[in-house]
């Protein structure tokens, strides 16, 4: 009798150690970039990018807007894989035919921003100043704010997302910048 309690005891144990193990996979953190760098080309404008201390970190930001506007939270297992401004700074390559620019860059928001538990979209304001080359003047500032709604309301869909934000970036700048040449003609 003492014999079967023992191996009840013993496979109920047995039973518990391994029903922990089962299934239960620990999360491992991903860090992410912006995709591949794109190499500068010999007709690229020299870019800084600047951002507020809040966004120098490699924490993915988001907000519940349809539960506290003024809350933001921390996507835990995702994370860049280097300050955000850094990332940004590699990524944003404007080219042109403008003589002699150099491009400032102020970030002040770069986030996604959830309008219900589903419906999700990423967002992205900056300010660009452009400054002559040799003189280091300022010939022109404009703000953006670009938008992208993402296709999955979690942070895969923030960074695909925040690709795109990236890469409409590069399109509207160098779209402004021309339409600043063909002004100055």
């Amino acid at each position: 009798m003492k014999r079967i309690i023992n191996k009840m005891l013993a496979l109920s144990l047995l039973g518990i150690v391994t029903a922990c193990s089962v299934g239960s996979h620990p999360a491992i953190p991903v860090s992410h970039d912006l995709g591949p760098i794109v190499l500068a080309k010999a007709d690229s404008i020299p870019v800084t990018l600047s951002a507020p201390v809040w966004l120098w970190s490699e924490r993915i930001r988001y907000r519940l807007l349809y539960k506290d506007a003024t809350a933001v939270a921390y996507y835990n297992l995702d994370r860049w894989e280097a300050p955000l401004p850094a990332l940004l700074e590699r990524r944003i390559k404007v080219t042109g035919k403008q003589p002699a620019l150099k491009l400032q860059i102020r970030l002040t928001e770069f986030e996604q921003q959830f309008e219900s538990i589903n419906n999700a979209q990423v967002v992205m304001t900056f300010t660009v100043s452009a400054f002559s080359g040799d003189s280091n003047s300022l010939l022109a500032k404009r703000s953006f704010t670009l938008s992208h709604k993402t296709a999955t309301a979690d942070a895969n869909g923030a960074i695909a997302g925040f690709v795109v934000l990236t890469e409409q970036a590069n399109k509207e700048i160098a779209v402004w910048l021309t339409s600043l040449a063909k002004t100055k003609k």
